[in-house]
């Protein structure tokens, strides 16, 4: 059932966004998230469960890596909604083009009314006030609200990430790459690459923290994917879960699309279709397929594997 239901609502992460009457700027965005959590509160406290404790990074971020985050978020209040009786919808596809933070707000409105239509289902009543709109926030500050927000969604019963979700936007990674070489007549062989065996989601890790690595030489040596802001973030510490590799990879699918955009491909990036039964090393094997074509696309194809 798991399977079924997340073929159905992955197909609603990955999928242009409209444009907001009024430039939003991230004070708004944060505004939003803040209301949020302030409505997960309630809803936490009325189904008695405690948000576990998260790392909260500080990494440089752009709007772009905050988009990701945001889209995963809504891939979790699907499961949440779907859980509760509640129907769920799709988002779509990221445009190719440079990400505002009117991309990000238009999103957050989405997740804030669809929290809100949770309220019922909790026997929540207890009326939430807008708060005030702050000053000097950055992507950065909004990025750690949602990963709380995240936080709190888990914590009312959203199905851990497995690497059946890694998987997939692993694939669409590659996919997005894939498309960036044909558009520039780049030539890549991913088939002869062996697939993996005994990886494990800290190899997994460890493998996009490289693959962020290359895409950064890559957008800094061509200036046809001169991109600003790729910028391999911080290590966690402790035990890595596939939720820690879905984080990181979401901020490599940000800086992937920004790539493809600065290439010329002017469609969307398509999502890859969501499959079970993977494993950590078919993740891994993705994202060692991802940084092959990188490799190609740096004139560096078959040096690293």
């Amino acid at each position: 059932m798991r399977r079924i239901l997340l073929v159905c609502l992955f197909a609603t992460v990955l999928a242009p966004l409209g444009t907001q009457a009024q430039e939003a700027t991230p004070n708004h965005v944060f505004q939003r998230t803040e209301e949020v959590l302030l409505h997960l509160d309630l809803l936490n406290a009325a189904n008695f469960s405690e948000t576990a404790e998260i790392e909260v990074p500080d990494d440089p971020t752009r709007p772009r890596h905050v988009l990701q985050t945001a889209r995963d978020v809504w891939r979790k209040l699907q499961l949440l909604r779907y859980m509760n009786g509640l129907p769920t919808a799709s988002l779509d596809p990221v445009p190719s083009r440079e990400v505002t933070p009117s991309d990000v707000k238009e999103v957050m409105d989405r997740i804030l009314s669809g929290v809100v239509d949770l309220r019922g289902a909790y026997g929540v009543e207890d009326e939430v006030a807008t708060p005030a709109l702050p000053e000097g926030k950055t992507p950065t500050d909004v990025n750690a609200n949602l990963l709380r927000i995240g936080a709190q969604l888990d914590a009312l019963g959203v199905p851990a990430t497995v690497p059946n979700d890694v998987f997939q936007l692993a694939s669409t990674v590659l996919m997005a790459l894939e498309d960036i070489a044909r558009h520039t007549g780049t030539e890549f062989n991913t088939g002869s690459l062996w697939p993996e065996t005994g990886r494990t989601p800290a190899n997994v890790y460890q493998a996009v923290h490289q693959l962020i690595a290359d895409l950064k030489t890559l957008s800094e040596a061509d200036p046809r994917f001169a991109v600003d802001g790729i910028v391999d973030p911080g290590q966690l510490s402790g035990d890595i879960t596939p939720a820690d590799v879905m984080k990181i990879l979401s901020r490599a699918m940000a800086d992937v699309q920004a790539i493809r955009a600065a290439a010329g491909v002017e469609e969307p990036a398509a999502s890859a279709p969501y499959l079970g039964g993977k494993t950590p090393s078919d993740v891994y094997f993705a994202v060692k397929q991802a940084r092959a074509v990188v490799a190609a696309l740096s004139g560096n194809g078959g040096s690293l594997f």
